[in-house]
Parts: C-alpha cells; sequence; structure tokens
C-alpha cells in the first residue's frame, strides 16, 4: 500500500515545474463577478489570469488544455480552519507569541484532500480552546516545505470567547488583562522614545518579543480574529473593537443569530462556521425550532464567507457548503460567492483570489460537472498558473479504484 507521505510527495511535486503559459480552451466558465460563458477560454500568464473570453488567441510557447465538456471556476477559499498542524495549542490559555507556522506541516493528510477538492486557498488559525491562541497563517496546500506553501505569513491574531470551563465574565477579563497589558507596555515604549521617529519601530522601541504581535494588532497591522458562540459573544466581540481600535473578523458559532441584526450595515468579515440550520428548543414552547442562519444573515444584510467543517464527510467539500447555502435559500451567485470571493475579502486577499478576473491569481479549477449539482469532481487544479493535480493521474485515486478511475 503506497505511503501517504509518498503519496504527498508524488501530487505535490507537479507544482515545482516552471511556469508556462497556460490557455483553457472551450469550457463553461464560471467567472463569480460577472455573468457564466459558454465555451469560453482562461488565459493565465506568469501565474496570473490575463483574460477570460471567447477565442482569446493562443501561440508555440503555450500549454494549451482543451477543457469542453468541463466546468472552470476559480479554486475554492477556506476562510478558517484548524487543520494543518501537528500540535495545535489548545492548554495555555494566553499565547499571543505562538504562530501557526511553528506547528504547520505541509506533509499532512489535510492538504492532500486540498489538492484533490480544490481548495487551493487555506486560513490555517488556532483552534478555541484558548483566550489568545497565537497568530494564524494563510497557506495554500503545494510545496514540500512550509515556505513554499506560504501566502501570508502572521495572518491574524486568533481570540476566543468561548470558554471552556469557569465562566464568561472570567475569560473576557483574563483577555481584557492581556491586551490592558500589551497597550500600557506600547504606550510606555512610545513615551520613551517620543520624538525619536515618526515611524513606531518595534526594534527600536524594544517591543518584547511576547508583546509583539499583540502590539502589530492593537496598531491595526495585524487583524484580530474572534470566535463567537453566542449572541452576547458577538457583542462583546463589537465592545473589544470599539474599545481596542481593532480591525476585526468574526467566526461565528451556532447560537449567535440573536446578534446577527447588530452586524447590520457595519460591514465587518463574517466567517459562519457552525451549522447552516442548527436545531434548537424554544424557551417558551419547548418545541424544538430550526434556525436557517444563512437566511438570517442574508436578511440581515451580511455578506460571508463559510467554511468547511472537520470530521464532516460532506461538509469537508466547500461546493458541497455552497450547495447547502441554496438549500438554505440563497441564490447561486450568493452561494458561490460564499466559498470564493467573500471567502477571499474575509482574510485580506480580496483583490488576489476567489475569481476569474483579470490580475488575480491563476488559481482555477477544471470540474466534471457544476459545483452545486453534487456530481463534480476536480478534474484538473491549477495554482499560480501551474498544473498541481491531475485526477486521472492520482495515486491514492487509483489505489483505492484501480488505474483509469
Amino acid at each position: 500500500m503506497l505511503h501517504w507521505k509518498l503519496l504527498a510527495l508524488v501530487v505535490i511535486s507537479a507544482t515545482l515545474a516552471p511556469a508556462q503559459a497556460l490557455l483553457l480552451r472551450g469550457g463553461r466558465v464560471i467567472p463569480v463577478i460577472g455573468p457564466e460563458l459558454e465555451s469560453a477560454d482562461v488565459l493565465i500568464r506568469d501565474g496570473k489570469i490575463e483574460a477570460v473570453g471567447k477565442d482569446l488567441a493562443s501561440d508555440g510557447e503555450m500549454r494549451v488544455l482543451d477543457v469542453r465538456g468541463r466546468v472552470v471556476m476559480p479554486a475554492f477559499v477556506i476562510p478558517h480552519t484548524s487543520e494543518g498542524m501537528d500540535r495545535p495549542n489548545e492548554m495555555v490559555p494566553v499565547t499571543p507569541f505562538l504562530s501557526v507556522l511553528d506547528s504547520l506541516d505541509s506533509s499532512r493528510p489535510f492538504f492532500e484532500d486540498c489538492l484533490r477538492d480544490g481548495n487551493y486557498t487555506i486560513a490555517v488559525m488556532p483552534g478555541e480552546m484558548t483566550i489568545i491562541g497565537g497568530t494564524g497563517t494563510i497557506v495554500k496546500p503545494r510545496g514540500l516545505a512550509v515556505e513554499e506553501m506560504l501566502i501570508t505569513g502572521n495572518a491574524g491574531m486568533k481570540l476566543s470567547l468561548m470558554p471552556m470551563s469557569g465562566n464568561r465574565a472570567g475569560h473576557l477579563a483574563k483577555l481584557r488583562a492581556a491586551l490592558d497589558d500589551a497597550k500600557r507596555h506600547m504606550e510606555d515604549q512610545q513615551a520613551k522614545h517620543a520624538g525619536a521617529s515618526d515611524v513606531f519601530d518595534m526594534d527600536a522601541f524594544q517591543v518584547e518579543q511576547r508583546r509583539r504581535e499583540m502590539v502589530r494588532m492593537l496598531r491595526g497591522e495585524l487583524p484580530a480574529w474572534i470566535a463567537c458562540a453566542t449572541a452576547a459573544d458577538v457583542e462583546q466581540a463589537l465592545r473589544l473593537e470599539a474599545d481596542y481600535k481593532l480591525d476585526v473578523r468574526l467566526v461565528l458559532g451556532n447560537d449567535t443569530w440573536r446578534a446577527f441584526a447588530r452586524l447590520k450595515g457595519r460591514k465587518l468579515p463574517v466567517i459562519l462556521a457552525g451549522e447552516f440550520q442548527p436545531r434548537e428548543d424554544d424557551p417558551e414552547t419547548g418545541k424544538e425550532v430550526v434556525r436557517n442562519l444563512p437566511q438570517l444573515l442574508k436578511e440581515a444584510g451580511v455578506r460571508f464567507a463559510v467554511t468547511t467543517a472537520p470530521g464532516s464527510l460532506a461538509r469537508r467539500y466547500m461546493w458541497y457548503q455552497a450547495a447547502s447555502l441554496v438549500r438554505c435559500g440563497l441564490s447561486r451567485e450568493e452561494a458561490l460567492a460564499a466559498v470564493t470571493t467573500n471567502a477571499a475579502e474575509a482574510i485580506g486577499l480580496g483583490a488576489r483570489k476567489g475569481a476569474l478576473d483579470k490580475g488575480r491569481d491563476g488559481d482555477v479549477l477544471v470540474l466534471t460537472d457544476d459545483p452545486l449539482s453534487g456530481l463534480a469532481w476536480v478534474e484538473t487544479g491549477i495554482i499560480g498558473g501551474r498544473v498541481v493535480y491531475e485526477r486521472a493521474k492520482d495515486p491514492r485515486l487509483s489505489e483505492i479504484f484501480g488505474a483509469g478511475r
């Protein structure tokens, strides 16, 4: 039996080939921004999308892929996950000095699955079982070393308002104490070096390593990703945003729906990380009630992204999540945006990822069917203009189903 680490080497090694101009010819193109195109082409040059349209010209130096009868769309963006680490911190409650980069493992099966599933931009963040979990990173699922996978190094500080033990008041008090400590340290160093420079130089101002990323967050240079389990958590997150001038991204769980109206008009990046239609008992009637969270967010005028669900066979697929949003009442366009453009914007890469548009990264999927059909598989995966995955050459699938499947 082929060992999965060897498989990762075989699949990922294709990504190291030199980049060349790539023309996808004759597919049904879903740009996500703009109308869908039948029998259209996508041209990628120097890792970026150069053109999308009909009958694009090719030359002898260009690799041409015939994708007639296939669907071409931007690769999916996972805006929040804690998968891909070999030793996540879920024991020490306040660790702003830790980074996901220190525990990211490029050989994890998770990244192999992302190649196969079309998830080519992945925000890996610390989990929720901490108060301040440290900084996350954004990667692509290709490369033999973490350095080759990086898109954004320190992408944000993970804060959690979800206590695993004790009470919420105590949990919040510890979070605010850590923020106040970092703020005092920053102000003390600024006062000590007043007039020395117009630029806040962390090295010159002797910002301690353990407080460095906290200071960056307080200065608005590093986003704060805040995990919320309840509506009260959302209220506290908004207070933290105001009190400490944080650049906030909200990661919302099942019981946050009562606070959705508070997000109207705020334009905060929102990631729906729980179930789409959780069930709960109505406290007045005692009857079971289904809450349609995507529909409630839509009614509140909140644009949002969704993410995958580790441990769920179906919800590991972003196409499944998008199809589920349609079932919840969203339009096709809104559902696809939640796993592409909205997700890219939520992680600060809205200008680069999530759509087939001139100047964006050449991260493209060739699918066997419509992404919402339930019949689609990634036939060919492309990152930065390089073919990184071909289903026909997937050794894992050959091992399971036999050659030629």
